[in-house]
């Protein structure tokens, strides 16, 4: 948490520098034209980039915490479902292939642990873990003899192994692409830069410089989050794997008192 406060800071500290650079250079430029009709076309054009900018920013700001809280609450359910997984399996001695089942489910849990520890590494290691999941799911669903309990459990298995097919295939995309595109980049250097040399058209008043660095510090606090959110799988934002590391230890006690 402490990392993430001090790069909000920074990008915010860095936008206020850049705006208020550009202000200046901006107030520069606007000291050869008359002050009365440079405020208002100033404030004709300002106020229509500056409704777009804020609208803009809202929405992309929004989705992209969406796309962040949905990603964790996959890596919620994924844990649950490998825990009921688990359970169900141990709580069913009888079933094909319960022991190996239990220590596949491990595994899998520490893998995916270690995807989200080392998301530089999840490539390589993707294909071994999704081999696993298959695996596990192979076993937990190989036709045994046609009980009534038994027919139960197995569907409830293979339930759960489709979904834990479908956060896993999720996991993988979403790590491999970024919810923000390129466009809304370029969108936002273009009107902030455009904003912050409009500025200028104000006297260089302390108060004035003071609302205004406090506007591009806002503004950069926001985008560096929004670029954080668009990406849940890495930089200092990401989802990290104490849920599996309980999950883990938890399966441990279980194993140990069966």
């Amino acid at each position: 948490m402490g990392a993430i406060a001090f790069y909000v800071f920074l990008a915010g500290a860095l936008c206020a520098a850049a705006g208020i650079i550009l202000q200046l250079s901006g107030s520069a430029a606007f000291s050869r034209f008359n002050a009365r009709d440079s405020k208002e076309l100033a404030g004709l054009s300002g106020l229509r980039v500056s409704a777009i900018f804020g609208i803009a920013v809202g929405l992309i700001f929004s989705g992209s915490h969406t796309h962040y809280t949905e990603a964790k609450r996959n890596l919620l359910e994924e844990v649950q479902q490998i825990g009921t997984f688990y359970i169900l399996v141990s709580n069913s001695p009888g079933y094909p292939n319960s022991r190996r089942i239990r220590e596949n489910l491990l595994q899998y849990a520490q893998a995916s642990a270690l995807e989200l520890d080392r998301p530089e590494s999840a490539d390589q290691s993707a294909e071994t873990t999704n081999a696993l999941l298959f695996k596990i799911c192979k076993l937990a669903t190989a036709n045994p003899q046609n009980a009534a309990a038994t027919d139960w459990l197995q569907t409830q298995l293979q339930g759960t192994c489709s979904r834990l097919i479908e956060l896993r295939g999720k996991k993988r995309v979403w790590a491999l692409t970024n919810s923000t595109e390129t466009p809304f980049w370029i969108f936002f250097a273009i009107a902030f830069g455009f904003l912050a040399f409009l500025l200028g058209v104000f006297e260089r008043r302390p108060l004035n410089l003071i609302f205004s660095g406090l506007f591009y510090f806002v503004a950069g606090a926001t985008v560096i989050l929004i670029y954080w959110m668009s990406d849940p799988y890495h930089g200092p934002s990401r989802l990290d794997s104490t849920p599996f590391a309980q999950l883990i230890a938890k399966l441990h006690t279980l194993d140990k008192g069966s």
